[in-house]
């Protein structure tokens, strides 16, 4: 009889990932650990030996922070053995001590609870914090004070690096702490690895989960290149798969996003190329990436001023957090903080473009039927419409949260479109997941695009559920399950909302610091409205609102008066040029050619509804928002592109002469949009919108003069 066996050990393909998850955790944690500086027990006992007091002069115990943004407690000496210790934070009066009598060259203890001990950048945050000094038993001063945030290392004993408070530069005397040596600049005698190790995993818990995750991802990644990559021969796989197929149009696509990106990238520096640059109202980003690697969602009042939404006394913004998520690795390792909004929307610009290429790509092969590429003219075509005829582009003309809030949300939205259609187009596959988690992305940077993305998804899987129908219960469940979670992606959004504000509105105007009693009586409190309808269905997409005037740089917009409009509650009414006039080009390729792909296409048809039904509720909020401007056309990109890529490739159907009548209009409407966009992005930059540089707008202002004399225009004497 054979004797029983343990059961044998899991192969080792299975154990791999956990042991690469495993080695890279421990790898990334001893690197945050060394260059961590965590938070210094909120009281210290420190043991001072003063010398011999000089009558009036000043000398530093400890200064925190860095020039124009420090606090200080330093002695100041009234005789040779009397003296009190003062309190600074930096531009405000100084608080002064008790007068206390020492001996020189002897040890005296001093208990120092200092807000500066705990007052770390990204830590949470209240207005003042508990000043107590208590000398050898005596509390010689005990009240609440203002302080300013410091980096970890950003704290010194006995000397003052920071400068500008006439203390001097070091405290002649001496400043131990019992049992761990002296304490002289840096509180090395603090930071020995247990502490490091604690304070870090108490200090930043979002950055100890986000090292997990990456570790647990780097794992699988590695398992699963390394399964690709085995039996991978290139030759091969070009022979079965692209086999009599037209040639990729990749460097076509390269090319021309890359004549996109150099423009963009000209506009959003305004002519520098610096691109880590700090921007106006454009730090919020890092800072509430701080916030959630020290694991909580307020952020300073400086990250927000007139933006900030106050609750229980802690400052919260009303942009969601994907930005700030995509900022961790950058915060975490404390590179370029606040001088990243350049560099991000560069990024989701050329992402939302490589979004643009690949719907097209899908478009011809729905339409195909088959495994193909698009055309080469119809790449150059999308994408330079894409990348230079529509509001993505006139985002670029000022890197602030606002724009890249939107721009981020698009280029989420996009390739959530992209997943979505490929899963329709493959019901087994799990497209889907990547569907949602770009939707959710999106909603959590901007709430409209987002929605569409989550909506298309939600149609997408009650499709394959109608198309299932016939099957059992078991076929049901995954559609109706998908469906559901598209559905809880748009509310996480208002599960956030709730963790800040304890209110499912996603920006509740009461909180906010500008919102007076007046003003929010004239909107009722509310964020939409069913009697904006009118007013802003016209100013995005009916009324021509712009002009023509003989000054560089020629097309203006005007945008509608919202007095024209009484029943109207609108707060905020920015120019706006409506779409069909903004970005021609997509709009009469998603249009027409979508129109034409809907009636003959029969490939095309089913996504082409998908995405006008899912278009609506989106479009039904902004069209009843309090809010209205040009970068708000921005939410359209995405139904509007994807609508266009199908409308191209729908156009291949057209008999041949009646296809270059098309094509011929439609670069055409190419030409109107750079135009168009060009125009607006540039007046925007330069006469509407606040924060841009004196440099920028003194190149803008030569141009324009170059320009003008050049046509013999001088619009001043008219």
């Amino acid at each position: 009889m054979t004797p029983d066996l343990p059961p044998p050990a899991p192969p080792l393909r299975h154990r791999f990932p956990w042991v690469v998850a495993l080695v890279a955790f421990l790898a990334l944690a001893v690197a945050c650990v060394i260059r961590t500086d965590p938070p210094l027990p909120d009281k210290l006992t420190l043991q001072l030996k003063f010398p011999r007091g000089l009558a009036g002069q000043l000398e530093p115990l400890i200064s925190a922070g860095v020039f124009a943004h420090a606090d200080f407690l330093f002695v100041n000496y009234v005789d040779e053995t009397a003296a009190r210790l003062i309190y600074n934070y930096w531009g405000n009066p100084s608080l002064s001590s008790e007068i206390f009598r020492f001996v020189p060259g002897t040890t005296h203890s001093l208990k120092v609870e200092m807000p500066a001990f705990t007052a770390l950048r990204g830590a949470s945050k209240v207005a003042t914090r508990p000043l107590r000094l208590e000398f050898d038993g005596r509390v010689i001063l005990d009240q609440a004070v203002p302080y300013n945030e410091r980096k970890g290392a950003q704290i010194f004993f006995g000397e003052n690096p920071v400068g500008g408070t006439g203390a001097g530069t070091f405290f002649r005397g001496e400043i131990s702490l019992a049992e761990r040596g002296i304490l002289r600049g840096r509180p090395a005698a603090l930071l020995g690895w247990p502490f490091r190790l604690t304070g870090w995993v108490s200090s930043r818990p979002g950055e100890v989960a986000l090292l997990a995750f990456w570790s647990i991802a780097l794992g699988f990644i590695v398992r699963s290149g390394s399964a690709w990559l085995t039996p991978w021969r290139p030759r091969t796989r070009r022979e079965s798969v692209f086999a009599a197929q037209s040639a990729a149009p990749h460097r076509w696509f390269l090319g021309t996003a890359f004549v996109c990106a150099l423009a963009f990238s000209w506009v959003v520096t305004g002519g520098t190329f610096r691109f880590i640059s700090t921007e106006v109202f454009g730090s919020f980003y890092d800072y509430q990436a701080e916030s959630f690697l020290h694991g909580h969602l307020d952020v300073p009042s400086a990250a927000l001023s007139a933006e900030a939404f106050v609750y229980a006394g802690k400052v919260y913004g009303y942009f969601g957090p994907t930005p700030a998520l995509l900022r961790l690795p950058l915060t975490a390792l404390d590179l370029a903080f606040g001088q990243l909004s350049r560099t991000f929307l560069l990024a989701y610009y050329l992402a939302s473009l490589g979004a643009v290429y690949a719907l097209l790509i899908l478009a011809s092969r729905l339409i195909r039927g088959r495994l193909t590429w698009p055309a080469r003219t119809d790449v150059v075509l999308l994408v330079a419409s894409a990348g230079l005829g529509t509001t993505l582009f006139f985002l670029g003309s000022r890197a602030y949260i606002y724009h890249e809030a939107i721009l981020c949300g698009v280029a989420f939205a996009l390739w959530s479109t992209w997943c979505s259609f490929r899963w329709l187009a493959q019901p087994a596959s799990r497209w889907w997941l990547g569907a949602l988690v770009c939707g959710t992305l999106a909603v959590h940077s901007r709430p409209p695009v987002g929605l569409f993305a989550l909506t298309l998804l939600g149609c997408v899987a009650a499709t394959h559920l109608w198309q299932a129908r016939a099957a059992g219960l078991r076929t049901w469940l995954r559609p109706i399950c998908i469906g559901l979670l598209s559905i809880f992606g748009v509310l996480s959004f208002n599960a956030l909302s709730y963790l800040k504000f304890q209110s499912l509105d996603g920006a509740p105007l009461k909180y906010h610091v500008q919102y007076t009693p007046e003003r929010l009586t004239h909107i009722e409190g509310k964020n939409f409205h069913p009697s904006n309808f009118s007013y802003n269905f016209d100013s995005y997409v009916w009324q021509p609102n712009f002009i023509f005037l003989p000054r560089f740089p020629f097309f203006y917009m005007t945008g509608r008066n919202p007095n024209d409009y009484p029943e109207s509650k609108n707060d905020l009414a920015e120019p706006n040029l409506a779409l069909p006039y903004a970005m021609p080009a997509v709009v009469f390729l998603a249009i027409v050619g979508g129109l034409y792909g809907l009636v003959f296409a029969r490939q095309l048809r089913l996504p082409i509804i998908l995405l006008g039904l899912s278009a609506l509720p989106m479009s039904a909020a902004l069209f009843m928002a309090i809010a209205i401007s040009q970068r708000y056309t921005a939410d359209f990109c995405p139904v509007l592109l994807a609508g266009a890529a199908f409308g191209l490739a729908s156009a291949h159907l057209l008999p041949r002469r009646l296809h270059r009548i098309a094509f011929t209009v439609a670069i055409v409407f190419t030409v109107c949009s750079i135009f168009i966009t060009m125009a607006l992005t540039l007046h925007y930059q330069n006469e509407l919108v606040w924060g841009v540089p004196p440099d920028v707008t003194a190149r803008y202002h030569s141009l324009r003069q170059t320009i003008d004399a050049f046509f013999g225009f001088n619009y001043h004497d008219r």
